[in-house]
C-alpha cells in the first residue's frame, strides 16, 4: 500500500511565492472616441502547473468596478490582483505597501499619464515608459512604446507586458522603487 501524501510533489516556489511562467505580451491602447467608452485588456499570469494565480487588469482612466470598487484613472491605468482559490481578490499588488499608495486606488506606478511619456517626466526612472514591479517571486515590467499624439493628447501606444520569476521578489505587494521621486506634474 502506497502513501499518497508521500507522492505529492509541492509546485515550486521562488523566494516563497508560488513560481509564475514567464509571460511576454503586447497591447495596443486607443483611446476612446467617446468619453467614457472603455479599452480593457486582461492577461492571467499563471504557476508552472497552468493555474491562474494573478490578473493583470487594465482599463482607460474613469472605469469603475463596482464588483471590487476599484476606481480606474489617468489616461490608462493597470493593476495586478492575486487569485484566492476561484475569486480574485480586490487586492492592487501594483501598489506599493505605503500609506500614499494604499489610500487610494490611483496613486502607483501601474497608472499611465500622458505627461509621463514625454519631456523632463521620462528622466525619472520608474515612472516613465520602463516600470519595474519586484514583488511575489518575480519582476513585472511595464513598457510603454510607439506613443502617438494629436497635439497634447495621447492618442495611442503599445504597452508591453513581461513578467519572469525574480528570486529577489520578496513582499507581497510591489517593493518600493529607489532613486528621486518625481515632481507633481510627472506624478500627481
Amino acid at each position: 500500500m502506497t502513501n499518497p501524501a508521500a507522492t505529492h510533489v509541492a509546485p515550486p516556489t521562488v523566494a516563497g511565492w508560488p513560481a509564475i511562467q514567464p509571460l511576454h505580451a503586447e497591447y495596443v491602447y486607443k483611446r476612446p472616441q467617446k468619453p467614457g467608452d472603455d479599452a480593457p485588456y486582461l492577461a492571467y499570469l499563471k504557476d508552472t502547473r497552468g493555474n491562474k494565480i494573478y490578473r493583470f487588469e487594465c482599463h482607460t482612466g474613469g472605469y469603475h468596478d463596482d464588483g471590487y470598487d476599484m476606481d480606474f484613472s489617468g489616461d490608462f491605468q493597470c493593476m495586478l490582483f492575486p487569485y484566492k482559490g476561484e475569486t480574485v481578490s480586490a487586492v492592487n499588488l501594483l501598489a506599493a505597501n505605503t500609506h500614499a499608495e494604499q489610500k487610494n486606488d490611483w496613486h502607483n506606478r501601474g497608472r499611465i499619464l500622458a505627461q509621463q511619456l514625454k519631456g523632463e517626466c521620462l528622466n525619472y526612472q520608474e515612472y516613465g515608459t520602463e516600470r519595474h514591479f519586484l514583488l511575489r517571486g518575480m519582476t513585472l515590467t511595464l513598457g510603454i512604446k510607439d506613443a502617438a499624439w494629436s497635439g497634447k493628447v495621447l492618442t495611442q501606444f503599445t504597452l508591453v507586458l513581461d513578467a519572469v520569476p525574480d528570486e529577489n521578489g520578496k513582499t507581497e505587494m510591489a517593493a518600493e522603487v529607489q532613486g528621486p521621486w518625481p515632481p507633481g506634474a510627472c506624478y500627481p
